[in-house]
């Protein structure tokens, strides 16, 4: 296998004028962080990966059977050549090359952007932003892959989101949605990794005060399991909001090991509300990966 390449050397070997490789057998290995990943129609399965905080991710390409260990906040290591995909120039995975070498990495914050950048994205292509405070139709996702999100000046955003989100309801409240803007034709879009309530703040803010945040975390195991697992587990209940105020209400124990949580009883309901409400925004994590 190559040495590894860092991934800003690799997108250098991209052709700024034509966005073409500039040398299409030549082979590298990288390493990096997987910001987002998009399933597409084909089960072809494009992700965006980042090796260092701030810089524009690389984007590779596999199928569907390698590509679910592309999952986002997940280290990779990857060998391949560049050539076309979908979504632009990537890297195309060689079978057999791919391996993960850790979990639950972090590639760096968001950079916040309105509706209107996505005219000319081009000065933040390949980075992690966040589109904030855009509504987005209610009702299923289609199947083209594709959604529209609509900021509050009007202007509108062409979000990719993947086979995974196909049938379900999008979200019925404003929201925020990070992804990696990339540009397809003539027009810019958001290849999204998830989806967050713009109320998540003050649902945090409600977990600190009812010391929630003592024994969960959002992303990391502590006492009790991370918000991330717990959606994930409840993505396709259509009680789980039920199932998680229920279980704060009452406590319990057996669901995620020996240690039993406690009765909140000083948590109220409109509060039991928003937090199993937060906690259930982080289910998008876990379908935009699907």
């Amino acid at each position: 296998m190559n040495a590894q390449t860092p991934i800003a050397d690799v997108l250098k070997e991209i052709d700024p004028a034509t966005g073409k490789a500039k040398d299409s057998a030549k082979e590298f290995t990288v390493v990096g962080v997987v910001a987002t990943r998009v399933t597409l129609p084909d089960d072809k399965v494009v992700a965006f990966v980042i090796d260092k905080a701030g810089e524009p991710a690389l984007q590779v390409l596999t199928d569907a059977k390698s590509g679910a260990a592309l999952v986002p906040r997940t280290e990779v290591k990857a060998s391949g050549t560049l050539g076309e995909s979908p979504l632009g120039t990537a890297l195309q995975i060689k079978a057999g090359s791919l391996s993960v070498t850790a979990s639950n990495k972090m590639f760096g914050l968001s950079e916040q952007r309105g509706g209107a950048f996505f005219k000319d994205a081009s000065s933040l292509a390949g980075r992690y932003v966040q589109l904030t405070n855009v509504a987005i139709a209610p009702g299923p996702f289609g199947s083209t892959g594709t959604a529209i999100a609509k900021s509050a000046d009007g202007s509108e955003v062409s979000l990719l989101i993947g086979k995974g989100a196909f049938k379900r309801e999008a979200p019925g409240e404003n929201v925020n949605v990070f992804g990696i803007p990339v540009k397809i034709g003539d027009q810019w879009k958001l290849a999204a990794s998830l989806f967050r309530s713009t109320r998540a703040k003050e649902a945090q803010a409600i977990g600190f005060k009812r010391t929630c945040l003592t024994c969960h975390n959002p992303d990391t195991k502590l006492i009790g399991p991370p918000y991330r697992e717990v959606a994930a587990r409840y993505k396709n209940d259509p009680e789980a909001l039920n199932v998680l105020m229920n279980q704060m209400e009452k406590g319990g124990v057996g669901k995620w090991g020996p240690v039993p949580m406690p009765p909140q009883a000083a948590v109220t309901p409109e509060e039991r509300k928003a937090l199993a409400e937060w906690i259930m925004s982080y289910r998008w994590d876990a379908v935009l990966a699907d």
